[in-house]
């Protein structure tokens, strides 16, 4: 991220198309191009479609590490590097994050130790590695860049070295974008153009290939989140939640989930969605500004706010969906106005089927609370491929699969070699019923998968809508296995706040900081600019 001069808000760099070989774009008016030394190679005009290619890159060298573990402090990560160490693995450390500039001089600190196991050549060496230790579900793969790459891109006859930055030469200036990938990896995976505003740069990234950054102030790149990941036409109370939240992720986030990238998040549902400076609406905008600055707190450190579209009635603990750190304001949650003296135990496997069957009378169930026409509309937009949706919040939902289907689905996404599936069997279960681990046992083997979003990869040929389900089988007229139907409910994760439940919330008339609070438990709002 960057300080910004103008503002107390620092500017930050949002990738928002990557690994392409050529990208296209023209400009609402005059532009000028700089290099990566901030000389000035190039100046541009409006309306002109321009074409940025490379042809000299070089991939960077990349190599493969198993993250264990994320601490928050050194003495933390020393500590699993000594547990670790004991028990005959070698490990290392790697800081990863930002110092964030603000106004006044004043600077916040994101930084936190990576423990990293093994220096592998390949992905699928440093998966095997993954699989072969205890709680894999937690770890993941991560690549380390030893030698950057190398290359030059080419801009109308210019030749520039690395990257170009292009800065509008006045304030109204756009750039509109063309190619932009949107839902990468799921059902509503497209393409289409995006328009932004302040600078936009090119990069040559880590494959030897094109990434496109926009570079922007805070406020206005949170002004478009907050159309983009929900429709603008939500509670005022609401769109202040979501804001604060996403304000918050910044902060928490920037320069870890992309570590290693010439960005600090990126523009699809992996960080948090961004499409441009069109999706801004004046009511997101004013949201915006009725809650400058505004982050969540929790022990002096802001709150790495997750969120998901629908918790299906009971919120889930961060470690049961990522690693192994317990995070005191993501946990366990019921989502409604007030918590029953006895909720059914949903880690036990007998209790999951009542509560998908049975619902409780929670926010975010459509049934309790309907749903607002525009957020109904808004639902009705997306293409269910993978399978019949009674509701369209995604609080409950169906799939259904025939054997051979399963079988090309599980083969496609992680070449498991297990052949036809002959069963699914539930291994463990978090707070809110989601599936940790699982078992899929086939003709050629069994082999157990997780966590949470794995589980949600690997059984869909997009993702899942979550990991909480039940399954049942369909059996012929003799006896023989025909088809698997998954019973589920919530759409996504379910850490951290729920955003339908949220925006019930918001019509019923609750303000937005007690809407926070019951969604991270424990934290507090503090302004860390004005």
């Amino acid at each position: 991220m960057e300080f910004n001069q103008v503002t107390d808000s620092p500017r930050v760099r949002i990738g928002v198309l990557q690994h392409e070989d050529e990208m296209t774009f023209r400009a609402t008016g005059g532009f000028v191009g700089f290099d990566l030394n901030g000389k000035k190679v190039f100046e541009g005009k409006k309306e002109y479609a321009y074409k940025i290619t490379h042809d000299t890159s070089d991939a960077g060298e990349i190599r493969y590490a198993v993250r264990m573990h994320i601490r928050g402090s050194e003495r933390e990560a020393n500590e699993r590097i000594g547990e670790w160490k004991s028990s005959g693995v070698e490990t290392t450390k790697l800081q990863v994050g930002q110092k964030i500039p603000l106004g006044g001089g004043k600077v916040y600190d994101n930084r936190e130790f990576w423990i990293l196991s093994g220096t592998f050549f390949s992905e699928d060496e440093a998966e095997a590695h993954r699989r072969s230790l205890p709680d894999f579900g937690g770890m993941k793969v991560v690549p380390v860049i030893t030698r950057p790459a190398r290359g030059d891109l080419h801009l109308e006859g210019l030749v520039v070295k690395g990257g170009i930055r292009l800065v509008p030469a006045n304030k109204s200036g756009r750039f509109i974008l063309d190619n932009i990938r949107v839902g990468i990896g799921f059902h509503w995976d497209h393409r289409e153009s995006q328009e932004y505003e302040e600078d936009l740069a090119f990069y040559i990234d880590r494959y030897g290939k094109i990434t496109a950054v926009n570079i922007i102030d805070l406020e206005t790149y949170l002004s478009a989140v907050n159309s983009s990941e929900m429709v603008p036409d939500c509670s005022a109370e609401f769109l202040k939640s979501q804001t604060i939240v996403a304000r918050s992720t910044v902060f928490a986030t920037a320069g870890k989930h992309h570590f290693g990238d010439p960005f600090d998040l990126c523009a699809d549902d992996h960080c948090q969605c961004f499409h441009g400076s069109a999706a801004i609406e004046a009511r997101s905008a004013k949201a915006g500004k009725l809650t400058r600055g505004e982050v969540l707190i929790y022990e002096d450190r802001v709150c790495d706010a997750r969120y998901a579209k629908v918790c299906g009635g009971v919120g889930e603990s961060y470690r049961n969906v990522w690693d192994d750190q317990d995070i005191p304001y993501l946990t366990k949650f019921y989502d409604g106005p007030e918590t029953p003296e006895s909720l059914p135990d949903l880690t036990e496997e007998t209790n999951v089927r009542a509560f998908l069957e049975a619902p409780p009378g929670v926010f975010c169930n459509p049934k309790e609370y309907p749903l607002p026409d525009y957020l109904r509309e808004a639902h009705r937009h997306f293409d269910w491929q993978v399978g019949y949706m009674p509701e369209e919040s995604g609080f409950r939902w169906e799939v259904r699969y025939t054997s051979e289907e399963l079988e090309a689905v599980v083969e496609e996404k992680a070449h498991l070699g297990l052949g036809v599936i002959k069963d699914i069997v539930p291994l463990e279960r978090g707070e809110s019923g989601r599936l940790i681990y699982a078992k899929l046992i086939g003709e050629n083997g069994e082999k157990i998968i997780g966590k949470e979003l794995e589980i949600r990869r690997v059984l869909s040929k997009s993702h899942l809508y979550s990991s909480l389900f039940v399954v049942d089988k369909e059996m012929n007229a003799q006896g023989e296995l025909q088809a698997f139907v998954l019973k589920g409910g919530g759409w996504g994760h379910g850490v951290g706040l729920c955003q339908v439940g949220a925006e019930i919330m918001g019509e019923q008339g609750y303000p937005y900081d007690q809407i926070l609070y019951h969604y991270y438990p424990g934290s507090r709002l503090k302004h860390l600019y004005k």
